[in-house]
């Protein structure tokens, strides 16, 4: 039932929903004026990796327990007829796929006088565009933010941008996300993120790299914590680990992987090819539960790598030996999957 307008006294308990638009579409012009929607891919998506939205759950995990929380998915606008009420307060969350439906929205919630935010990789890289349609832009890392963001809306003083000049946020400090918000029986697998940033800097590289321009790690403690907190709701999980490179650190994940053995866990990660060289790292995976990797190997001709990366040509010195690689990883029980620009 509608609530009315937010209270402006500081401290004020707040209903906050929080609203992943978590579909898939296809946006290419071309391919769409072909006709393609590519339905299969739509649907391989619903049937290999269904996923909550990690950075929203984590902005739950942080927020003050005297506010509400609401986790809601909207998988499609068209299907969701009347917008969930009695909040006083929107943040939504969506990649450049659904931004349209993410903008309608937040101009649906503003319109009928819901303070509304919005963040995520595709608003960090246009702010003013998102501006247009709601009434606070977060750019970078939410964890940075979030909290502002709160202290404000119960003061009534919402700001219309969050951003800072440099990345100040340290994986140390991040919260434990509220994976307690979930109907577990809605996914097949939980992400857990245990560092941001690559090094290698690919030119098409749209992930963690747009929200931070350093490569950062949680503490291993942290990372076992949320493990386990996800234990507590799902007994026998498969996890996706959320990282843009895994594997980068591989003594930090030789130190990490033993704490798993006996977990019960199947999981799955994106690596570079370098984790064929370390036998022990490839023999912990596959002990601990390492279903599969994704290799970003992005052309299956050499001529396609020079300059794909803005740092070296890490991968195109590498090339040779993409088969070899690629069999031993197979050679121990783990599958890959091949990722091409």
């Amino acid at each position: 039932m509608w609530r009315g307008p937010l209270c402006l006294e500081a401290d004020v308990a707040m209903r906050i929903a929080l609203i992943a638009m978590s579909g898939i579409r296809v946006c290419d012009g071309e391919l769409l004026r072909l006709g393609l929607t590519l339905p299969g891919f739509v649907e391989r998506s619903k049937t290999i990796a269904s996923l909550p939205s990690l950075g929203l759950l984590t902005l739950a995990g942080m927020t003050p327990s005297r506010h509400e929380v609401s986790y809601i998915e909207v998988p499609d606008i068209a299907g969701l007829g009347q917008l969930p009420s009695g909040f006083d307060l929107v943040a939504i969350s969506s990649y450049s796929a659904q931004i349209d439906e993410a903008y309608a929205l937040a101009r649906r919630y503003r319109d009928a006088g819901v303070k509304t935010v919005v963040g995520g990789p595709h608003v960090t890289a246009l702010p003013g565009e998102a501006a247009q349609y709601c009434d606070a832009v977060v750019v970078g890392e939410g964890e940075s933010f979030w909290r502002a963001v709160l202290e404000d809306a119960e003061r009534g003083r919402l700001q219309p941008l969050y951003s800072a000049a440099r990345d100040t946020f340290e994986m140390s400090d991040a919260p434990v996300p509220a994976f307690e918000l979930l109907d577990i029986s809605k996914y097949n697998r939980l992400t857990v993120q245990t560092s941001r940033g690559c090094p290698h800097h690919c030119e098409f590289c749209a992930s963690s790299v747009v929200l931070t321009g350093r490569y950062k790690q949680k503490p291993i403690a942290k990372v076992l914590n949320e493990i386990d907190r996800v234990l507590s709701i799902w007994k026998y999980p498969f996890i996706e680990f959320a990282d843009d490179n895994t594997f980068v650190d591989h003594g930090y994940w030789r130190d990490l992987l033993p704490e798993l053995r006996g977990k019960g866990l199947r999981w799955f990660a994106e690596t570079d090819l370098s984790v064929a060289d370390d036998a022990r790292l490839l023999e912990l995976m596959r002990e601990t539960g390492c279903a599969q990797v994704l290799v970003g190997l992005e052309s299956p001709v050499e001529a396609g790598l020079p300059g794909l990366e803005l740092r070296n040509d890490w991968k195109l010195a590498r090339y040779p030996r993409y088969k070899e690689a690629i069999r031993t990883i197979q050679a121990h029980g783990i599958t890959v999957n091949g990722c091409f620009v």
